[in-house]
């Protein structure tokens, strides 16, 4: 019992002498570069630090993937044709596609053989990306599929508001439904950008993100497109209404002032015209 005790009292005593290691920033080798050098040790020791950090090849992979599954290959795309490739691409993605004239979604893509001509009978109608890491730059696969008219997009963190206004210029006159239930990034400018598709005929907006205006976009949606269903947005039409009254009130208000100015003003010019009559 004895012996334990003081050996462990001998450990702390030990380490309490010992110097403790500095950081690799303060050590000597670092310390001694010369400035014109300091620039390049420092980008080496920060990339010896991040290699250091747990999950860093990881994190690494995942990036190069997701920069490789929105990169767009040209060769591809004229090879296969644009609703083949546009297909491809939706299986490396992970997501599903339906095509024209059928119901039942497919997983699995068998490229059909052949040349340019046999393949235009393979049409796209739908695609399914919902958790999917498409960004605009992804939008490059299906921007050559004319017969497109549905696309679930939703929880993807990476569709934003440039997203929404690049997708609703190349879709304007072609897509039917859209669905960004749950996309974290979305906001007004992504949902005032959608006016543009006059041709939807319905769109999902289940559990966005609580941000300002989101009702009222809503509704200056529904007055420039008034033949889409919106569903997932609950707002109250007399809460809305109360805004628009407010600044219905403000605008009177702002003319009511303007009124009184120039009532002033032609006060003011009364009393000269009568002040010059008394001279003359």
């Amino acid at each position: 019992m004895r012996l334990s005790v003081i050996l462990r009292n001998f450990k702390n005593v030990t380490e309490e002498r010992l110097p403790k290691k500095k950081p690799y920033w303060l050590t000597k080798s670092n310390l001694e570069v010369p400035k014109r050098s300091r620039a390049i040790v420092d980008l080496i020791q920060i990339q010896k630090a991040r290699l250091n950090e747990p999950g860093f090849f990881k994190r690494t992979i995942l990036t190069r993937n997701h920069q490789r599954r929105n990169e767009f290959i040209e060769k591809d795309f004229f090879e296969q044709g644009p609703d083949v490739y546009a297909a491809s691409r939706t299986i490396e993605y992970e997501g599903r596609f339906r095509m024209s004239g059928r119901t039942r979604w497919i997983t699995k893509l068998e490229k059909p053989s052949g040349t340019l001509a046999l393949n235009l009978n393979f049409q796209l109608d739908a695609v399914d990306l919902s958790q999917s890491t498409v960004n605009i730059d992804g939008l490059d696969h299906y921007v050559g599929c004319a017969n497109l008219k549905a696309m679930y997009l939703s929880k993807c963190r990476y569709v934003d508001d440039w997203f929404l206004s690049r997708l609703a210029h190349e879709f304007k006159d072609q897509l039917l439904f859209l669905d960004l239930s749950e996309c974290p990034s979305v906001g007004v400018t992504g949902l005032l950008a959608l006016s543009r598709l006059k041709s939807l005929k319905k769109l999902r907006l289940y559990n966005l993100p609580p941000f300002d205006g989101k009702e009222a976009a809503t509704m200056i949606f529904e007055e420039n497109v008034p033949g889409c269903l919106v569903e997932g947005v609950d707002y109250e039409i007399e809460a809305v209404a109360g805004l628009l009254e407010a600044g219905d009130t403000q605008e009177q208000q702002g003319d009511i002032r303007l009124i009184g100015v120039d009532d002033k003003d032609r006060e003011h010019v009364n009393e000269n015209t009568r002040q010059s009559a008394q001279m003359n």
